[in-house]
Parts: structure tokens; sequence; C-alpha cells
């Protein structure tokens, strides 16, 4: 049996299947006419480009004698001047799968010198390959006017960073001259001192013996504040190199203490908190873990000028060897933690304290080379902790 009824009605098919109209299809082609930047197709054809389409305002833009014909190559359709460019540039398209963008600031293109000219290129897939490159060509004041202020932030930039390299040179060049001014009268100033301690010159007044100690702190001082010139100037030239050996941290230690009882005033207290209670080997540098040792305990004695308990001690976390120098001094804002360890930066409110501004850069710096580093924290008017880490010694299988 058959049924008669009204007929069902067809689905209605989504609105990006739907055929373009007739009529939108023809005004497309003056849209494009009416808008201000040129507008141009190129079709790729083996290895070269070929135009298909383009506005009135591309031709006018390129400042063309004609609109290139259908078919017509990417090299005929652009002048000498930019031809090798603009293949580039669509080649570039091609390959990247990324718009491209050329400018062009003086040559045949460009009418007038407050003008710029430029083209971004887009790439045009079909079936997931680049078939097609459109172009948008156009002129404008406001594009060179940013490319100018582009190039002099470019200059100041370069500028700057001369300047900067030149006053770095400098400053590596004093290192160098000063640390080698200062070493030969300190070396003399020790062994001078040495002779008086000993009375090779004779027997030493009474009232000059507690002036001696003090000469021998000071002397200390100016040596250490030689070498801390001398190893950073080498950090600077790339010429420090470690010399490494296994080196007791735990002895280290105890003889870096030792040296420091010199610089402390009778107000410090020098404390190791010996958490180890035996020998803890490391392979490094002899001399420079002296110098970070050195360092840090001294910075504990002179931010510390009131005194108070300088604790340093030892211990073992994963592998690494732990050594911490922990004062009651004047400790450092959280402001100037960011500072601390930067090449000549001495931090403001502490500027009546004696000191280069290498110390800490230069502890730092060898801590890394040996394969550790070095962290600080702090709280204002309580004092300050300095941990330095370093590898321990590998393991004889």
């Amino acid at each position: 049996m058959i049924r008669v009824g009204p007929t069902p009605p067809t689905p209605e098919r989504p609105f990006s299947e739907r055929p373009a109209s007739p009529r939108a299809v023809e005004l497309l082609p003056r849209v494009l006419e009416a808008l201000p930047v040129g507008i141009g197709l190129f079709e790729l054809y083996h290895d070269d480009f070929r135009f298909r389409y383009g506005n009135r305002a591309f031709a006018r833009v390129l400042m063309l004698d004609r609109m290139p014909a259908d078919g017509e190559s990417v090299d005929d359709v652009f002048r000498r001047n930019d031809q090798d460019a603009i293949v580039e540039l669509f080649r570039l398209v091609r390959v990247s799968r990324e718009p491209q963008t050329y400018f062009a600031t003086e040559g045949v293109l460009v009418p007038a010198a407050n003008q710029i000219w430029n083209i971004d290129a887009y790439p045009v897939f079909t079936a997931g390959r680049v078939t097609y490159i459109m172009v948008l060509v156009e002129q404008a004041d406001e594009k060179l006017q940013a490319r100018q202020r582009e190039q002099l932030e470019a200059n100041r930039l370069r500028e700057k960073a001369d300047q900067l390299a030149s006053l770095e040179h400098a400053k590596s060049e004093f290192l160098r001259l000063a640390s080698h001014e200062l070493r030969a009268p300190a070396a003399m100033l020790g062994g001078y001192l040495s002779l008086i301690e000993d009375e090779s010159l004779g027997a030493i007044p009474e009232r000059l013996r507690p002036v001696l100690p003090l000469l021998r702190a000071k002397a200390a001082q100016i040596n250490l504040l030689a070498n801390e010139m001398v190893e950073a100037a080498r950090l600077e030239d790339g010429r420090l190199e470690l010399k490494r050996k296994r080196v007791d941290l735990r002895e280290l230690l105890r003889r870096s203490l030792k040296a420091a009882e010199s610089t402390a005033t009778p107000m410090h207290r020098l404390r190791f908190d010996d958490r180890i209670g035996h020998e803890l080997w490391v392979l490094g540098d002899p001399m420079r873990l002296e110098i970070v040792i050195g360092n840090l305990l001294d910075n504990a004695i002179k931010y510390s000028p009131q005194g108070g308990e300088v604790l340093a001690h030892l211990s073992v976390s994963d592998g690494l060897a732990m050594l911490s120098v922990r004062d009651e001094g004047i400790g450092i804002a959280a402001e100037d933690m960011s500072r601390l360890f930067v090449r000549f930066s001495r931090l403001a409110p502490y500027g009546d304290v004696p000191g280069t501004g290498l110390g800490l850069y230069l502890v730092r710096e060898l801590a890394r080379l040996h394969g550790g580093d070095i962290v600080a924290v702090s709280t204002p008017g309580k004092g300050s902790e300095f941990t330095l880490s370093l590898p321990l010694e590998p393991r004889k299988k």
C-alpha cells in the first residue's frame, strides 16, 4: 500500500557547505579594488611563482607602468633592485609556511625619502601544501618612522654596549695594575714584620708589642686585597685555571679560623662547630679555597662591628660538603640581596666598611669553578649566614 502525504522537508545544508552565490563572486574583485592596500596573488609553478591577480593599488604602490599579465614570473613583476629580495621572501614563506615581511626604504620603488615600502607575504594552502602566496604592499610614513626609531634605539644600545665593554676592559686593566703595585709592598711589609716578631732586628720594646698583631692583621688585609684583584682579573680574562688536589676541608677551615683571629676584635668570638669529627676530603685548588673561606670569615667579622659570635660549621648533604659561616652582625636588606655577588657592588648603607666589592663576587665564581655554589640568608639587625657547597671527593670503587 502506498501512502500519499506531504513531502518531508530536505535537510538544510550547513552554511559552510553552500556554494558561493554568483553575486558574491562578482563582488569580490570590486571589494579588493576598493582597498587602499595593494594585493597580489602568485601561484607556485614548479620552482617559480607566477602572477595570477592584482588590484590597481598593487601596480600603483609598486610604481609599475602596467598591471602584470596573468602568468608573468615574479622576476618580471618586481624591479631589478628588489628581485632577489622578493624571490628570497617567497622562498622563505614556502619553506617556513609562515608569513614573512620585506622592507625597502630607498631605491626605485620608493617615491620619497620619508616613506617606506613594504610587502607582507602570506602562504595559501591547498591539501596541506603551499600553492599560492598572497602579498600586501603599501607605503606609509608611520612605518618608516617606526623603523627609524628602532634603528636609533639599536644604535644607542650598541653604543652603550661598546661603552660598557670599554669600561669593563678598563676595570680589568686597573685590577691588574693595582694588584701588581700592592703585592710588592705587602710582601715587604710581611717580611719586615716577621723579622721584628722573631727579634732578628733586636729586642722588641714592650710598648710596641701590642701593636704588632694589629700590623700583622693589616698586612694580611693588604695581601688578601691584592690576591682578590689578581684572581678577579684572571677570571675576567679567562686565565684562571684551578690546580686541583685532595683537600681536607676541615683542616683548611681550622687554618683559616686561626688566621682570622688576627683581624677579629676582643668583642668577637670565633667558634668552630665541628659536626664531622674527621677529615672531609674534596678535590679543589687549596689556594683558591683558602681565598673563599678567608673571605667568608673576613666578611663576617667586618660586618659585625659590635662584635658577637662568628660561627663556622661543617656538614654533609647529598654528596656535598657544606661549610657555613654565620655572624650576629648588621645583616643585609632584602632589596640588596640581588647585588650581593655582583662585581664592584658595594651595599650603600655599609660604605664605611672597608673593601673593594670583589670579595663575594670572587667567592661565588671560585665556588662555581669547583662545581659548587654559595648561598646567603640574612635578617637586618640579626646577622647573616653564608653557606658554601662543594662536591665531595668521589669514592674509589
